[in-house]
């Protein structure tokens, strides 16, 4: 609506030129009105309606503008009823309907409620007025057709901006779709191994965190082939889709990462983590699956987890090193005789 008051103000006080041509006795109170009353009102409005108030405070406001502008006009008709010169002025409050419902753009049941008010004190003025009965009917049935008129343009409008809103959010939502599509695991809803090179690719690209200690973790679902063999894909599936549920709820914040790294291992980022908490981390996590007591075969008992961790600030190793790393420490959890973690050891000395 701002945009719209400085052409709004120019055409409605431009026609003060018709009142002081045609009406030159009330040209004053005409100039009152429009500079004194509806002129600083239409302001206000746009002062307000800048600082976005709420739906109901907005749409009553640009109501009153063309509802005052017809006033305005009304009263300066009445007030020259005997007038011949003002036989054909009251037309113009057509063109105030058509701004109202049109440039305005108000919600359709504003447009209809304001829409009702004006053309009820039109018809009053004019049967007040005593108005001849060819320029009454000619009136009644312009303002009643041009409200229609305007009315329909204005619903088809809102119909419009709807439809172009709901397209808009569907875009986006394909958008942030595929988006996710492009960087998750579908059946886990893990990263996959593109985000994975993506965050890892953002992390050391940024030399303000080149001191930041990161924690890999790589774990490895236990004897998962046996389970899915005897169990079935669907299974498999679900089985590791509870996995994957339980390492995400182990992510500290949007810095930590889980990826579903390849069939049933996954790798677990964690940024800002000290050594201990990584192990602390990892260890939760190794407790949490073997307290799920998913039935595997018979000589494995249950779906367990085997871990492993390494540490490392950015500015030491790569990521593909602190990767190795993990993966030699899982290999040993596996030695030893797996549902276990074990913390790789920094280059040069013993795992643990």
């Amino acid at each position: 609506m701002s945009s719209t008051i400085v052409p709004t103000l120019l055409i409605y006080n431009l026609f003060l030129l018709v009142d002081y041509v045609l009406l030159p006795q009330t040209f004053a109170l005409a100039l009152f009105g429009h500079l004194m009353v509806v002129t600083p009102l239409l302001l206000g409005v746009g002062w307000i309606v800048r600082r976005r108030p709420g739906l109901w405070m907005r749409e009553c406001l640009s109501a009153s503008l063309p509802l005052a502008m017809a006033a305005q006009l009304l009263v300066i008709f009445y007030l020259n009823r005997d007038s011949a010169n003002a036989e054909h002025y009251h037309y113009a409050v057509t063109g105030i309907l058509t701004y109202a419902n049109v440039n305005q753009k108000p919600t359709f049941r504003f447009a209809l409620v304001s829409t009702s008010i004006l053309i009820a004190g039109y018809c009053a003025v004019l049967i007040a007025a005593q108005t001849a009965f060819p320029t009454l009917l000619v009136g009644l049935t312009l303002i009643t057709g041009v409200g229609y008129v305007t009315l329909v343009a204005n619903y088809r409008m809102e119909l419009d901006a709807r439809y172009a809103f709901l397209r808009r959010m569907h875009d986006r939502f394909e958008y942030e779709l595929s988006q996710h599509e492009a960087t998750h695991d579908p059946l886990t809803g893990l990263a996959n191994r593109h985000e994975f090179d993506r965050r890892s690719a953002r992390l050391y690209s940024d030399r303000r965190l080149a001191n930041t200690s990161l924690g890999v973790l790589m774990l490895d679902v236990d004897n998962f082939k046996a389970y899915n063999d005897h169990f079935g894909h669907p299974a498999g599936d679900a089985c590791l889709k509870r996995i994957a549920s339980a390492i995400s709820a182990q992510l500290r914040n949007d810095d930590d990462v889980a990826i579903r790294y390849g069939g049933e291992e996954f790798l677990v980022v964690l940024v800002n983590a000290a050594a201990t908490d990584i192990k602390a981390i990892a260890e939760r996590l190794r407790r949490t699956v073997d307290e799920f007591l998913i039935p595997h075969v018979d000589e494995y008992g249950h779906v367990t987890l085997s871990i492993g961790a390494a540490a490392g600030r950015i500015i030491e190793c790569s990521m593909p090193e602190l990767v190795a790393r993990a993966d030699t420490a899982l290999y040993e959890a596996k030695h030893r005789g797996r549902n276990q973690v074990c913390l790789a050891s920094r280059p040069g000395t013993h795992d643990s």
